[in-house]
């Protein structure tokens, strides 16, 4: 049976503080799945500093046997003009930015599938029921992925690690430019990944490209991202990466550490799953600094989280038998505040409902088990969350 496209080309304009500016092709879009999409584009474009547009083009498909929320295949360019490092692939919109041209202005920059078949919550208040997927926090995190967020570690079928060698054959099936050879030259991305004792995966004296050797750093579940920005934002500890015992092409490497950065914390969006109600609309300070030490500029009137006390705050904290939370809202409008536990089960809704501007504060008599949550506060312009101790 044949399949009709509806071809929609946008252009994103640029907003009160945005920084660079999404043209998006749509295929097969719906209505409200274009909202949602738009929105998380909006976000992106407020963050990130661009003279050059980024071109996505996006197909809506149903991908019902194939298992998937979402995909993305970024484009890829070495050896720009200003190119910082030679010899290193660079995200294509990353290279625009720096060239300051389209450096290839006949292909995308990144080809983003959808499972339009999927239970998805389009509105962008991400305040859906908890059985749907919120379509704008996914939307962010396969971006996220174009803009270099990105790795091609694998592993072969005789148990040999690369990288930039071996790609799974369905990213050139996915991909609407062709895929450059990339001959084991390391994405940028690569250039920050470390094992626990500090050792540079990219580092061929030490890990040749192919090897047992990278294949068993891929499954260590102990690889981590060195960069200073992400460092910085992650308490000054590298972040950890994804890097299970069981080798997954596409998940495995780049990706967040999933039990690290739990559900509903800031980072979640760049962990390697989504359940129905995860909702994080704004890219936390971790995501951000990865960004930054891949060479985005990071729009100045962007702020990654206030100040603790200037959002939510509680006492006490370790929490015995009662706590009061203060929180500020920029206007009238709907809060929610909840109890997660680590593996993002929503515990307790504490408050729900509109809230006047200033400061407010909330008294809990505390009633669940001693442990270690996640308060989660939301509303229509803030998602917040902080760990909590019950003693």
């Amino acid at each position: 049976m044949k399949k009709i496209f509806l071809l929609i080309f946008l252009w994103v304009s640029i907003l009160l503080n945005a920084q660079s500016s999404f043209q998006i092709t749509y295929n097969g879009i719906t209505p409200q799945a274009k909202v949602a999409i738009d929105k998380a584009a909006e976000i992106w474009s407020n963050i990130l500093v661009s003279d050059v547009p980024i071109k996505i083009n996006l197909n809506w498909v149903n991908a019902s046997s194939l298992g998937f929320l979402g995909v993305c295949v970024s484009n890829g360019v070495k050896d720009f003009p200003n190119a910082p490092l030679t010899d290193v692939w660079y995200p294509s919109c990353l290279a625009d930015a720096y060239a300051g041209t389209d450096l290839n202005p006949n292909q995308t920059d990144m080809d983003i599938y959808l499972d339009s078949s999927r239970n998805w919550y389009f509105g962008t208040d991400g305040n859906g029921p908890g059985n749907q997927f919120d379509l704008v926090n996914v939307a962010l995190h396969e971006i996220c992925h174009g803009l270099g967020f990105y790795s091609i570690a694998n592993i072969d079928f005789q148990g040999i690690g690369s990288f930039s060698l071996e790609i799974d054959p369905s990213t050139s099936l996915l991909a609407s430019f062709p895929i450059p050879n990339l001959a084991g030259k390391p994405l940028i991305f690569d250039l920050f990944i470390e094992n626990q004792q500090g050792d540079l995966l990219a580092n061929t004296n030490m890990f040749l490209n192919p090897s047992l050797g990278l294949a068993n750093q891929f499954t260590s579940n102990n690889l981590f991202f060195n960069g200073l920005n992400a460092t910085s934002a992650n308490n000054n500890i590298p972040p950890k990466l994804y890097a299970p015992i069981t080798f997954s092409f596409g998940s495995s490497v780049l990706h967040l550490d999933e039990t690290d950065f739990a559900p509903h914390t800031d980072d979640a969006v760049m962990t390697p799953y989504s359940s129905p109600g995860e909702a994080n609309h704004n890219p936390g300070p971790v995501t951000i600094g990865i960004l930054q030490d891949l060479g985005w500029g990071i729009s100045p009137t962007f702020i990654i989280n206030e100040p603790e006390n200037e959002v939510l705050n509680f006492h006490p904290n370790p929490v015995e038998d009662a706590v009061c939370f203060s929180f500020k809202s920029n206007k009238k409008q709907f809060v929610e505040l909840s109890i997660y536990d680590l593996q993002g089960r929503k515990v307790k809704t504490l408050l729900k409902e509109f809230m006047f501007n200033g400061f407010n504060t909330f008294n809990w008599n505390v009633d669940v088990n001693s442990g270690c949550y996640l308060v989660v506060l939301k509303s229509d312009d803030v998602f917040f969350s902080r760990k909590m101790i019950v003693k």
